[in-house]
């Protein structure tokens, strides 16, 4: 037995830090992620139908996702647009589950360590819920969009980074580097 518990100890210090990364984890699935991008229209000539086109793409686009205009900054020429976003049943239970293996992992290391918390395990997986609970409660519900036309048929978004991307994506737009 006294080989073995270098290795339990060397286990649990790595279970430890599972468990750190997976904590890490969970808070980074609610931290903002705002963002700016650039945008241009994929192959038209640039003139001033180009301009309007655009404009009511990207209207028509956020009309759809039921964001709805909140402030028109004429001085700036920008638009700010608010929107709820529901927050994902896959990853409320995917975070449930991530949680779940790792406080097994935790409490089947410790059953080893100290004998008399053998079934410690099943207890810190009755925990694990709270991971979706706090991914649930914990993700914002209200998203900002800014948005601004630039010449050339350019617009200057900023959002969060899955609205961008989806942004792109529905209206084949190309990501300028700034």
């Amino acid at each position: 037995m006294s080989g073995t518990i270098p290795t339990v100890y060397s286990t649990l210090f790595l279970t430890i830090l599972l468990f750190v990364g997976l904590i890490s984890f969970l808070r980074g699935s609610i931290r903002d992620r705002t963002t700016d991008a650039l945008f241009t229209l994929k192959k038209l000539a640039v003139d001033q139908t180009t301009d309007d086109r655009l404009l009511m793409q990207v209207r028509d686009h956020f009309r759809q996702r039921a964001y709805k205009v909140v402030e028109i900054d004429p001085e700036r020429e920008v638009v700010t647009l608010s929107g709820q976003v529901k927050p994902s049943l896959f990853l409320a239970v995917f975070m449930t589950l991530l949680a779940a293996i790792g406080l097994i992992c935790l409490g089947l290391v410790l059953g080893i360590l100290i004998p008399d918390l053998e079934n410690i395990w099943l207890w810190l997986t009755a925990m694990s819920p709270i991971a979706g609970i706090f991914y649930w409660r914990g993700t914002p519900r209200e998203r900002q969009v800014s948005l601004r036309l630039l010449p050339d048929a350019k617009l200057k978004v900023r959002a969060h980074k899955d609205e961008i991307e989806e942004l792109q994506r529905s209206l084949n737009l190309e990501k300028i580097e700034s």
